[in-house]
């Protein structure tokens, strides 16, 4: 890559605090000030067959305020340490998504987090970073907490 060219740098982010020391440690040791950044949030999807529409009515809304919340506190954290880019969801499981993303938007890289599950709970629950090492076509950077 020239150094000239702009780096398309995707982030998985979600609540935790692992997602946060992500970002931070990609904004205070390798970001590019021509950088762009794409932050990409997958929200936690709800089997709503069984439920009400009024469950399925509350349910939208917090969600919908989660997300936003979550939104806004990135967007300020870019903002404070002159960051520019975007923040994106979309359904899905989060790795495959992380995945689609960085595809659609020619990515030159993807962070995420680690939680750093043992191997008997990474097998149970899966793991996003792992999922995303090995599907990526791009470098992918796991910062673990």
């Amino acid at each position: 890559m020239a150094s000239n060219t702009k780096r398309i740098i995707v982030i998985g982010i979600d609540n935790s605090e692992f997602a946060e020391k992500s970002f931070d440690w990609y904004a205070d040791n390798i970001r590019k000030p021509d950088d762009e950044v794409i932050l990409v949030h997958c929200p936690e999807t709800y089997d709503f067959t069984m439920a009400s529409p009024g469950v399925v009515k509350q349910l939208l809304e917090e969600l919908e305020k989660t997300v936003k919340t979550l939104e806004d506190k990135y967007r300020a954290k870019a903002k404070g340490k002159n960051i520019d880019g975007k923040f994106r969801t979309g359904q899905g499981k989060p790795g495959e998504l992380l995945i689609h993303i960085a595809k659609e938007e020619n990515a030159s890289m993807i962070i995420t987090g680690s939680r750093g599950l043992g191997k008997i709970r990474r097998t149970i629950l899966g793991s996003v970073s792992d999922y995303v090492i090995h599907h990526s076509h791009v470098p992918v950077l796991v910062c673990k907490g």
